[in-house]
């Protein structure tokens, strides 16, 4: 039994909920976030949890909503809805299941070697493999990672001095917000989503998400390190892609335009504008310090200098970008409606590419062959040949 709080809330936890409140309206990304409460079974009161609970079996998992596809040597990784796991070892045209021991949504898969790989999605769940997606294990999830973030947000309170109670500076304010941020999730329990995994090798990585969770593994993932805090992430943006640039850069693609980049793997950070208040969903790095961040309705922008500074560039397209590849003499990028976008320029123009591919609400793309791709989305896994030929110079 509970009763009802007397007074009004706490500055801070008011703070926060307004946060939550908005940052709740920007999980677009999340592909289907499961509104009210947890599921029950037939005949049982207490709610299914979904986070312990395995993957259900299907025969008809390459119909299914898919949310992302990696390489896993010659081998395809596919993951989405229901903790789904997808493998096929001919370029995408055959699927078979694995299992997982969870059924929340997985909104992201990334693999170190052809071997060692690893999964994230709702309330925080990691999941990892080492035998090629064949089986996976739970290394971590909201349950252990809430904690993470309460610990280190109380540090950096503890760092600050008391000043005035009747007139907080910015900086405990925020500290505070963080704090009751914190306490909060843990209060309700696991439900922050991971969406985006990266590993460098088969031992380092980072996984992001929602409200600027930030984790980061050097032991293949045996013991996550929470460093969201080392980001200039007082709003608790989320972060909803990372990119590992063949200079060893780390970048971070995240909502309200903002592109977080690390010189070092992780130690440190600086924040990036590019000039626009929506979600940016990815980087992607091409030869020379060229970068191509994109995302929402279409939004392209173009950095000739680390990420130090952006220009926008019509990408020709009205929808989100989800996905990109770096190809001779520029990229190719793909909207959620399957339409091809080719810049043979270093990024400084698209043009759309033949017709739009026949995907539904695509979210993830894997580009297997010099003219072949395999996308995944809200229709399943498909094979497409792309008709691109590189032009002479």
């Amino acid at each position: 039994m509970s009763s009802p709080l007397s007074g009004p809330l706490p500055a801070s936890l008011a703070r926060h909920g307004r946060r939550l409140a908005q940052g709740a309206l920007a999980l677009g990304l999340c592909a289907t976030v499961v509104a009210s409460e947890p599921p029950r079974e037939a005949g049982h009161a207490q709610p299914i949890d979904l986070l312990t609970r395995p993957s259900p079996a299907t025969s008809h998992g390459a119909r299914r909503l898919l949310t992302d596809v990696a390489q896993a040597g010659s081998r395809l990784v596919a993951v989405g809805e229901s903790g789904l796991v997808l493998l096929s070892d001919d370029g995408g045209r055959q699927w078979r299941q694995a299992p997982t021991p969870t059924s929340v949504m997985l909104t992201a898969v990334s693999f170190g070697s052809a071997q060692a790989g690893w999964a994230v999605g709702h309330d925080g769940v990691v999941l990892a493999t080492r035998d090629g997606g064949a089986t996976w294990q739970r290394q971590l999830d909201g349950r252990q990672a809430d904690p993470l973030i309460l610990a280190a947000a109380r540090a950096q309170l503890d760092k600050l001095p008391p000043g005035n109670g009747e007139d907080p500076s910015p900086q405990r304010l925020q500290a505070e917000d963080a704090v009751a941020a914190a306490e909060a999730a843990i209060s309700g329990g696991p439900s922050k989503p991971l969406l985006a995994v990266r590993f460098f090798d088969a031992q380092r990585g980072l996984a992001a998400g929602a409200f600027g969770q930030l984790f980061q593994t050097e032991d293949a993932g045996r013991h996550w390190t929470y460093i969201g805090d080392r980001l200039d992430n007082p709003e608790g943006l989320h972060l909803n892609g990372i990119t590992l640039t063949p200079a060893g850069q780390v970048l971070i693609a995240a909502e309200n335009g903002t592109v977080f980049s690390s010189p070092d793997q992780g130690r440190s950070w600086t924040k990036a504008q590019v000039g626009y208040n929506g979600h940016l969903y990815g980087v992607l790095a091409l030869p020379g310090t060229g970068l191509t961040a994109y995302g929402f309705n279409g939004n392209v922008f173009r950095s000739l200098d680390g990420g130090t500074s952006w220009k926008p560039v019509n990408s020709h397209s009205a929808r989100a970008i989800v996905s990109a590849q770096a190809v001779p003499g520029g990229a190719l990028l793909l909207n959620e409606e399957g339409q091809v976008l080719l810049s043979q320029d270093g990024g400084a123009s698209y043009r759309a590419l033949g017709a739009r591919l026949p995907v539904k609400r695509l979210s993830g793309v894997a580009f297997t062959k010099p003219h072949e791709i395999v996308t995944v989305g809200l229709g399943g896994a498909s094979v497409h040949t792309v008709p691109w030929k590189r032009t002479s110079p």
